[in-house]
């Protein structure tokens, strides 16, 4: 009977007229107390025969809260920016029809769930905190906590009486709780969020300026070596390189169409971007076709790659300092799909991450871009790494094909980059004794798939899979989307001592099943991966985690096929493919970095050709130039 009654129960906003019986009810059970100003939105919860079980009031939050405003980090001044978008629960009363166990946390779950948009509708802007203060001495919070509320701290017993601070002596627990996983680090950034519109997926509130570090990019571009003669020379070396930049984000992908965008761009653009000044007009003029393709074609490509590369490292970085003061972890691999997992060991608490929270994936692959086919018969092939929580390329390695290959390539690649906290994934190819030996000795690890290239590592996993009990999988995980359902089951084995692949300690069996949405399976495999992490290093659902999120590298060369037809480019000449690949990685990682990997890639470039001020922005070029 109890769920039945549950499965009745149901909260909306009150209008104006029940605005009084709203009043009486509180005061007959003496919770009028102060009147709510501001901003404020009152609901009714009913029971399955309309009959009032609950009341709940919202509005304006305080000026100041200690805990509330170091919890967020934000300045005095984003604050008085940014506090519309919180609301403080000042009203929560459950009627003598409501008395029952859990009455209070299911009422307030179902209006947290709607709040933000019922505060858009009545207010114009969403909400992305809750604040609320519960007095000790009359109750312990429990509903609060039964609906995910985090207890920051105390009050320090002051009131706002009159526009000064009195002090009234009621020390009160103060409770948050976020309506969005990143609601503290959108409160806290320099720039507006796209989740404080009113309509977040709008197209022109796509981009979140405050993920990335809008001043060092042009900087570290202006350094770049400038290869030409001096005599002749009419445009910078620098500008004319952002230019194509600027175009490839906007989703241009021959030359002629890079030209293009820069001849049609504005006064102001080109003023940003410190093009020349045409002596006979006074105007800004920008590069032609044949300076364009001559500063790509003299461009070193291993000088540009490291610039960008490294740059995209750095922001990387910063994302993820800003994660952890947040509270969230660089874990997501951009799938917006409907995903429920469990361990089924069940050992760890709620909310404990577990073993391997902190390691950052590094995808490492290749791909040939194919249209751009050599004298001699061969294509260019590059070898990329990149970084699983953010989808940037923060290395890239030309692959010599009458000289050397993808393996020959792989230590190269890492030989930049701080290994020591990250682990490498790759497929089969890079198994390899002397990469294992490589990643780990700079303090880095791996987990690579495991296939018959490594025969006695092959015959081992095929033993190990043969002896784990199908019937009790380690994780399991479903994941709803893209037309399908996609089961996971895994298991973790020992790597017996006779294999003898250096550091090897575990072999990770993942089986995936696929189905449509009506449930009828289409395919089942299994796949066997090697890691020299230990139990103490991984647990088993973040060892899942790194497997999955190698297949953001495909993703990206997915991107660059379809979005920005890569393979049908007939660029060919020099250096030319690898230089417009580079660009294509960052414009790729620029976007998956300012949007929180949450946005159409085609859609952005998009929007970003028919912005071209906004495109200047997310490459750091600031106005005034």
């Amino acid at each position: 009977m109890r769920d039945a009654w549950f499965e009745g129960l149901s909260v909306a906003p009150i209008g104006f007229g029940e605005g009084p019986r709203f009043d009486a009810e509180l005061d007959e059970h003496h919770w009028l107390g102060h009147r709510m100003v501001g901003e404020v939105m009152r609901y009714v919860a009913t029971d399955a025969s309309g009959e009032w079980v609950a009341l709940l009031g919202f509005a304006s939050p305080a000026l100041s809260c200690g805990p509330r405003d170091r919890f967020i980090g934000w300045s005095q001044e984003i604050q008085l920016r940014r506090l519309r978008f919180v609301a403080s629960n000042q009203r929560f009363c459950v009627l003598p029809a409501g008395r029952r166990q859990n009455t209070a946390s299911a009422v307030m779950s179902r209006t947290l769930r709607r709040l933000s948009t019922d505060w858009v509708a009545a207010w114009g802007h969403p909400v992305l905190l809750v604040e609320t203060f519960v007095d000790p001495s009359r109750h312990l919070g429990t509903c609060y906590g039964a609906s995910s509320f985090l207890r920051l701290g105390e009050t320090q017993g002051y009131g706002r009486r009159s526009g000064r601070y009195i002090a009234h002596g009621q020390i009160k627990d103060v409770y948050v709780r976020a309506l969005h996983r990143k609601s503290v680090e959108v409160l806290s950034g320099t720039f507006d969020h796209p989740l404080m519109s009113a309509d977040p997926r709008s197209p022109v509130a796509l981009i979140d300026f405050n993920t990335a570090d809008l001043e060092s990019l042009i900087e570290r571009l202006e350094t770049i070596t400038d290869p030409r003669r001096r005599r002749g020379v009419r445009h910078g070396f620098a500008t004319t390189l952002v230019l194509i930049a600027c175009a490839t984000l906007a989703g241009h992908k021959s030359l002629v169409a890079l030209s293009e965008w820069c001849d049609s761009s504005s006064q102001e653009v080109l003023t940003r971007l410190g093009a020349r000044i045409s002596p006979h007009t006074g105007l800004r003029i920008p590069p032609s076709y044949a300076t364009i393709r001559r500063a790509a074609m003299s461009v070193d490509p291993d000088e540009l790659d490291l610039i960008v590369n490294t740059w995209a490292g750095e922001q990387a970085d910063r994302r993820g300092r800003r994660s952890v003061r947040a509270g969230t972890t660089g874990s997501d691999v951009g799938d917006d799909s409907d995903t429920t997992a469990s361990n089924v060991d069940g050992d760890g608490r709620d909310g404990d991450p577990g073993a391997g929270a902190d390691l950052v994936g590094i995808a490492v692959d290749g791909k040939t871009v194919r249209g751009a086919r050599r004298t001699d018969g061969t294509q260019v092939q590059l070898l990329a790494a990149l970084r699983h929580d953010t989808g940037m390329v923060i290395g890239q390695r030309n692959v010599e094909n009458d000289k050397t290959n993808e393996i020959l390539a792989f230590a190269p690649l890492l030989e930049p980059l701080a290994l020591a906290g990250t682990v490498v994934t790759a497929d089969a190819l890079h198994t390899q004794r002397k990469a294992a030996e490589f990643v780990v000795g700079r303090g880095g690890h791996y987990i690579w798939g495991v296939k018959a290239n490594q025969p006695r590592l092959f015959d081992a996993a095929i033993e190990a899979y043969d002896g784990i009990d199908f019937d009790q999988p380690e994780y399991v995980s479903a994941v709803r989307g893209h037309g399908r359902i996609d089961r996971h089951r895994v298991w973790s084995a020992p790597v017996p001592n006779p294999v003898g692949f250096p550091h090897a300690r575990r072999f990770i069996i993942v089986e995936r099943e696929s189905s449509t949405l009506s449930d009828v399976r289409i395919s089942i495999e299994t796949r066997f991966y090697v890691t020299d992490l230990a139990a103490d290093d991984a647990s088993i659902d973040h060892l899942f985690r790194l497997t999955r999120g190698h297949w953001s590298i495909e993703s990206l060369h997915w991107v660059r096929d379809v979005t920005f037809d890569e393979d049908r480019s007939q660029i060919r000449t020099g250096t030319l493919p690898r230089i417009l690949a580079t660009l294509r990685n960052l414009a790729i990682g620029i976007i998956r970095h300012a949007t929180y990997r949450t946005v159409n890639i085609a859609a952005a470039t998009r929007q970003l050709a028919r912005q071209p001020d906004l495109t200047l922005d997310l490459l750091g070029i600031p106005a005034g130039l």
